[in-house]
């Protein structure tokens, strides 16, 4: 089931939406400004935010960038009054529409279906799954799988961002300090070459003599793809 949210200081918008008979199968949930809580009322969100407040910037802009930081869930705003400074101001921060309200129940509802449309296509071209091949290795971006001659291949954590960068660093020199940068590593340097070598036994039909992932002295590591086009 959908789910609107609707975060307000006056309880007025969830009697206009129910005057609608175009939601189906909507959950709609309302909270005061002081009670709603981003993380814990989000979570699971799948839908709409509708916000309503008559002082717009002191209210909007830092609630709209809290959510922005959890979820990319369509927000609509409902003001008193329309100020075009303003409305430009809170889509820049992440809003979708910003309204005047009063608004007629078949406007919102529209509105609402209209950006929840739009959240369910995005969704839909995410399912599409991205796969780079190189050689007998393959990697699931939208998975974090990594897969030689089809069968998958067992990676942690830090060995997959090590070689997702890598890979999308191909034919470039990479250096350590940089490998360091993405597993959030920032001491021990050797500990690149721990992953860098656990990667090879995973991926390397010869790690000794490694055709994907090869050391450039003094500089740092490199991955090969040029034999492969």
């Amino acid at each position: 089931m959908e789910q609107i949210v609707i975060i307000q200081d006056q309880n007025e918008i969830e009697n206009v939406l129910q005057q609608s008979n175009q939601f189906g199968l909507v959950k709609i949930s309302t909270f005061p400004y002081e009670e709603f809580n981003e993380e814990i009322h989000l979570g699971f969100l799948k839908g709409c935010i509708v916000l309503m407040k008559s002082n717009v910037l002191d209210e909007f802009i830092p609630i709209i960038m809290r959510i922005r930081r959890i979820t990319e869930i369509p927000i609509i705003l409902l003001v008193e009054t329309y100020d075009s400074y303003e409305a430009a101001i809170c889509i820049e921060a992440g809003a979708d529409h910003y309204v005047k309200y009063p608004i007629h129940p078949r406007d919102l509802s529209a509105r609402i279906k209209a950006v929840m449309r739009r959240i369910c296509s995005e969704k839909k071209e995410d399912i599409r799954e991205t796969v780079l091949h190189f050689g007998d290795i393959s990697l699931y971006l939208n998975r974090e799988e990594v897969y030689k001659n089809k069968m998958r291949i067992e990676l942690n954590g830090r060995e997959y961002a090590i070689l997702l960068f890598l890979v999308k660093k191909a034919d470039f020199i990479v250096t350590r300090e940089e490998l360091m940068d993405v597993i959030c590593v920032y001491k021990n340097r050797r500990l690149i070459d721990i992953y860098i070598h656990s990667l090879r036994n995973k991926i390397e039909e010869f790690p000794n003599y490694p055709k994907y992932i090869k050391t450039i002295k003094g500089k740092g590591y490199r991955f090969e793809t040029l034999s492969f086009g």
